[in-house]
């Protein structure tokens, strides 16, 4: 009321009807460049108005130093702080879009996921505010207790079309640029380009089944375009898409504008309100000369510091104005039955709005009854149901060893597996399976089994390659560098390794091994105590059994011997019949003799007399040297010292 009383304040409506930059420097020469105008409200309402057309007229304003209230959805400058911008944006830009569809992916639990876009349109924008809201949320979800889990952006898929090109033409490059670029783990894609270049994409989607039940598309306003009353048959079921525009018609958009405007009026009188009592501003500025108005910084800098808290109104303006508190409707193509026709719409399931929660406001997300891809009562699981690594591996029996495939076949028997190794020529001649330098084996060994056995428990799936330079990995002492196996994995072309290495100190500061097998086991360490020697210890060299053999079979048996051979020998006893004062010799006297040499006993002996006799004591003095020299020497290795410990039967024993 007060500035009325000051100012006589007047509306100028100027409707753009022609894009060309001609017709409109024009229509500001006859309105703009007349006085009296010091801020402008520009509303980008509906239609497929050009990103250069808009750039065009906000570089116009921005040159005569007018500050913009705008409302412009495909606003180029969301994140790029322009030394004296002048343009305060009150519309849901590519910014905020990109914000709610990383809460809305993060209220589903989606972390992994990929940006699809073309050249066509102003991509780089979306792009970057994707990465900086990824490196945004994953910085605050390390300091959120519990740790949630942070997002991963698989891919950026910018597919080149070229210019002019009709749906003939670029329908094949699009599908070849997905076919070629989209991660196999991948499940959740952020569609952002223009509407026609959207269909064509999900039409080339459709075409090699990336749009089946597994899969979640979520497009922008830009990719969706108008919500007309019909969705366009290239969207199937289940898509969602962020729009301010509701179902068809879209009364939304009235009320939007609406709101757009009573905001931008709001601010503007209150900084005018702020403004009037300094006279050294000039409020009204004469466009005609060809200097820049200077005092509409001043305007645009008050405007900017305006803070809108209300049941009607939420501003805040972010440092290169942008409006904080933005809303958008989240739509999803589901299937409606009108009499007898089943036809497809696009149907308004949530909102994500700002939210007063306590003393602050933020971003908030409800949701409704959601057709998901396939018709499925339940959302994608935003991840492959089994997972997929690229696993490496090299030739090292018997963990890992190459195998030709079956010739028949050409398949791998279990417990073998398909794997690509480096073609050689020697080896493998003209193999038909010859592709980029590698050739299909059948890859077996004691690793590959434990491959399997994991793959089966842990529900992953595999693509097992031979590292390429066919070396383990060995660190340039110059440049830090590795080759081989490691640096596959430090370069993330391999997610694991499969074989038999070497753990050395420098490979373990570069990867992660696991646990040795086959070559480990479970140990136990028990403290030795030496010991007194025991009585016994004497017979120690030998066990009891050859003890008694040695000491009572063989020395009676060799005694007896002899003397038998002695007595029946006419050269000795002769049968009793040898007096025995010529020949003393006897069963006793046989037994002496045998003692005597088995200890090499220097004592008085008589001897046989007889050929078969004296052989055989000479056979059992050749025993007793040998028996004799083998038992000292273990002896002596039994008595020079005595450690005793528990001989454990295991980790259950007792003691």
């Amino acid at each position: 009321m007060l500035l009325k009383r000051q100012y006589d304040i007047k509306i100028v409506y100027l409707p753009l009807d022609n894009e060309s930059p001609s017709e409109i420097l024009q229509l500001f020469n006859d309105t703009l460049l007349q006085g009296g105008i010091n801020s402008v409200i520009y509303l980008q309402i509906g239609g497929e108005t050009s990103v250069s057309s808009t750039d065009y007229v906000t570089t116009v304003l921005e040159d005569l130093g007018l500050p913009v209230l705008s409302w412009d959805p495909k606003y180029s400058g969301a994140l790029e702080k322009i030394k004296d911008q002048r343009i305060l944006q009150f519309a849901p830009t590519v910014y905020h879009q990109a914000k709610a569809m990383l809460q809305l992916m993060e209220f589903f639990n989606w972390t992994h996921f990929t940006v699809v876009s073309s050249t066509h349109t102003n991509h780089f924008d979306f792009i970057s505010a994707v990465n900086d809201l990824v490196t945004e949320k994953n910085e605050q979800a390390k300091k959120h207790i519990p740790i949630k889990p942070e997002f991963k952006l698989l891919e950026t898929i910018v597919c080149d079309i070229g210019e002019g090109k009709d749906s003939d033409i670029y329908q094949p490059l699009l599908k070849r640029c997905l076919q070629q670029k989209v991660p196999r783990e991948n499940r959740i894609f952020l569609m952002h380009t223009e509407t026609k270049y959207a269909k064509a994409l999900m039409e080339a989607a459709t075409s090699i089944g990336l749009t089946t039940k597994d899969y979640q598309w979520i497009l922008t306003t830009s990719a969706m375009g108008l919500v007309t009353y019909l969705a366009d048959n290239a969207y199937p079921l289940g898509v969602l898409g962020l729009s301010h525009e509701e179902e068809y018609p879209p009364p939304r958009v009235v009320k939007v504008i609406k709101d757009a405007i009573y905001d931008s009026v709001r601010v503007w009188t209150i900084a005018m309100a702020k403004l009037s009592s300094q006279n050294s501003l000039d409020l009204f500025p004469d466009l005609n000369n060809s200097s820049r108005w200077q005092d509409g910084q001043e305007i645009y800098d008050e405007m900017l510091k305006i803070r809108l808290k209300d049941l009607r109104s939420s501003v805040e303006f972010t440092e290169n104005g942008l409006n904080q508190y933005t809303s958008l409707n989240i739509l999803n193509t589901q299937e409606k039955t009108e009499r007898t026709r089943v036809t497809k719409k696009w149907i308004k399931v949530g909102d994500w709005f700002p939210k007063r929660v306590g003393s602050e406001i933020k971003p908030s997300i409800e949701l409704n009854s959601i057709t998901w891809p396939g018709n499925q009562p339940f959302p994608p699981l935003g991840r492959p149901a089994r997972r997929f690594f690229n696993i490496a591996t090299l030739n090292e029996a018997p963990y890992v060893m190459y195998r030709p495939t079956d010739a028949l076949t050409g398949k791998c028997n279990y417990p073998a597996t398909k794997c690509r190794v480096v073609y050689n020529a020697t080896e493998h001649g003209n193999d038909t399976t010859y592709e980029n330098g590698t050739v299909v084996n059948c890859c077996t060994g004691l690793s590959i089994d434990l491959l399997l056995v994991l793959s089966d428990k842990m529900k992953f799936d595999f693509n097992l390659f031979e590292v390429p330079d066919r070396t383990f990995g060995i660190q340039d002492m110059v440049t830090g560098e590795w080759n081989g196996l490691i640096e596959l994995l430090m370069n993330g072309d391999a997610d694991m390794v499969v074989t038999s290495m070497q753990i050395t100190p420098r490979r373990s500061e570069a990867a992660m091994f696991s646990m040795p097998f086959l070559e480990t086991g479970t140990t136990i360490i028990v403290s030795l105590t030496k010991g007194a020697i025991s009585a016994t210890a004497v017979l120690e060299p030998y066990d009891y059994p050859a003890w008694c053999l040695i000491l009572v079979f063989s020395v009676h048996s060799i005694g007896a011997s002899i003397f038998i051979f002695e007595w029946l020998s006419p050269a000795g006893l002769d049968q009793g019949k040898t007096p025995m004062r010529e020949h003393k010799f006897s069963l006793f006297r046989s037994f002496w003799l045998i003692w005597a040499m088995l200890f090499g006993a220097a004592v008085s002996a008589d001897n046989p007399r007889g050929v078969s006799s004296r052989f055989l004591g000479n056979v059992w003095a050749l025993f007793a040297l040998v028996f004799l020299a083998s038992y000292t020497a273990n002896l002596a290795a039994f008595m020079i010292t005595k450690e005793s410990y528990y001989d454990l039967s295991g980790i259950q024993d007792w003691r």
